[in-house]
């Protein structure tokens, strides 16, 4: 199977995608098997900087240099397990070594095939209120919810001051959480790889994208895919080799 590349952002986040690509390839091949997968994660104070400034720009040259020590680690492939990074994802892409599976499309997708038409997007302030996935839902005819500031504000301390760092507000995460119910929506992307620590579906009383593990299913379905490939090079080498007069 396919190596992946995980670019660590957040432990949080990081540690999220990796337990469900386990669960879930437990779940495909009762064997146990499932991709290799290495991590590398740069310091997470680059990656606060970078969000505070909106240096998108820096913010991709991060995640740029962990991906080539994920490809010299032998990953074939990477992901980004947080949404807000990819703010920079055109530079990412433009200039990776290895293909990167595009986070904000593959929660898009998810929500048009699911039907939603009005959806609250959840996250760091700067995933709400800067627009990450306005363009994507937009271009699937779905109305992007975006919280009042106060909600915002509210989301972004959650995430940054205690979820991140360890420190629990059970205070703080109900009112946020009694906000989120309140908002005109059919579905809430949870477009922070944190968030599903603290909720879902149950608590919310709505549909709760997960965007993580969103990630991890369809970073399972494209190692398969990889995999399928290389089976299917191989053979036609070992056939053509087999040819008399013909290459190997």
């Amino acid at each position: 199977m396919p190596r992946i590349g995980v670019v660590t952002v957040t432990s949080v986040g990081s540690g999220i995608f990796q337990n469900e690509l386990v669960f879930q390839s437990t779940d495909r091949d009762p064997s146990g098997a499932h991709p290799e997968f290495v991590a590398f994660a740069a310091s997470f104070d680059r990656y606060k900087t970078s969000v505070e400034q909106k240096d998108w720009d820096g913010m991709a040259d991060i995640i740029l240099e962990s991906i080539n020590v994920l490809e010299a680690a032998g990953a074939n492939f990477a992901v980004i397990p947080s949404n807000t990074p990819h703010y920079g994802f055109a530079r990412i892409v433009e200039r990776s070594p290895l293909p990167v599976l595009n986070l904000i499309e593959i929660t898009a997708d998810h929500c048009k095939q699911n039907g939603y038409e009005k959806v609250a997007v959840l996250g760091t302030q700067a995933t709400m209120q800067g627009g990450l996935y306005d363009d994507k839902l937009k271009s699937r005819d779905i109305e992007a919810v975006i919280p009042d500031d106060e909600l915002c504000r509210k989301i972004n301390a959650l995430i940054m001051d205690h979820i991140i760092p360890g420190r629990p507000n059970p205070v703080l995460q109900e009112e946020v959480r009694k906000g989120i119910q309140d908002l005109d929506c059919e579905a809430v992307i949870l477009g922070c790889t944190e968030l599903p620590e603290v909720f879902s579906s149950e608590n919310l009383g709505k549909p709760a994208v997960d965007t993580t593990r969103l990630l991890a299913h369809k970073a399972l379905d494209y190692a398969a895919e990889l995999a399928a490939k290389v089976a299917v090079e191989k053979k036609t080498n070992h056939a053509s080799s087999a040819i008399p007069g013909t290459a190997p």
